[in-house]
């Protein structure tokens, strides 16, 4: 009879041992299969820049006459229509107090330069993501703002000399590199699904691939290429 009790023991440890393990297995699936988790909204706000016009006309053909010539002065040279006027493009700065002293210098030098307003618009997802989730969806929802910023501090050193031609080309490849691993971790994530969102982020990856390719391969004004490039990132 003494030994029931030790038997009752070893029974309770292994059925404890048993409801643990089972615990464990259905928290774990509940967290894999993102059960019972809050909807998560990630999201980009608007971000404002500032468009620089060295030259203005209400004719496009007009704008295209006088492009090159700007182009080969180191400016964009995008064309930029706003309410029915064109604008040649010089650069796109996102502090208005770099505009500024760009502005006034080019003004004393014989310029009419004018300053435009420019707003990206929100993009927004909402569903059940995981924080290595979110963190790749933040990245691609910032991805044109921060290429368009790593490309002006490549044209910043290029066009003060700070860097040479042949690193500014090794930094764009960098940053080509750095795209190219953002788009892949939205492309593994999303791979299955399509909607509003995730279509306007395709597009706006084959954009700044387009863009970021060329930079690699051109063999023309790299100053003014630069600069252009971030113009179509930004404004298509």
């Amino acid at each position: 009879m003494k030994k029931f009790p030790y038997f009752y023991t070893f029974f309770t440890l292994i059925l404890f041992s048993l409801c643990v393990s089972v615990g464990y297995l259905i928290s774990t699936y509940i967290v894999s299969a993102n059960l019972f988790q809050a909807t998560t909204k990630v999201e980009t706000p608007q971000t404002s820049y500032f468009l620089l016009s060295i030259f203005q006309d209400d004719s496009k053909e007009n704008c295209e006459k006088v492009q090159k010539s700007f182009q080969n002065k180191n400016c964009a040279g995008y064309i930029y229509e706003e309410n029915g006027k064109f604008y040649i493009i010089a650069s796109i700065y996102d502090n208005i107090n770099d505009a500024e002293l760009v502005k006034s210098n080019l003004e004393n030098n014989g310029y009419s330069i004018e300053i435009l307003n420019y707003s990206t618009e929100n993009l927004t997802f909402e569903g059940n993501f995981s924080n290595k989730e979110q963190e790749i969806i933040k990245n691609c929802l910032q991805i044109r703002g921060k290429t368009y910023k790593d490309l002006y501090d490549v044209s910043i050193s290029l066009d003060t000399n700070v860097c040479d031609e042949l690193t500014c080309r090794l930094k764009i490849n960098e940053i080509y590199s750095t795209f190219l691993t953002t788009k892949n971790n939205f492309e593994t994530l999303f791979f299955e699904q399509n909607n509003v969102t995730i279509s306007k982020i395709r597009e706006i990856f084959e954009n700044i691939e387009n863009e970021l390719k060329f930079l690699t391969e051109t063999k023309e004004n790299l100053s003014s290429q630069i600069k252009l490039a971030y113009c179509n990132i930004i404004l298509s």
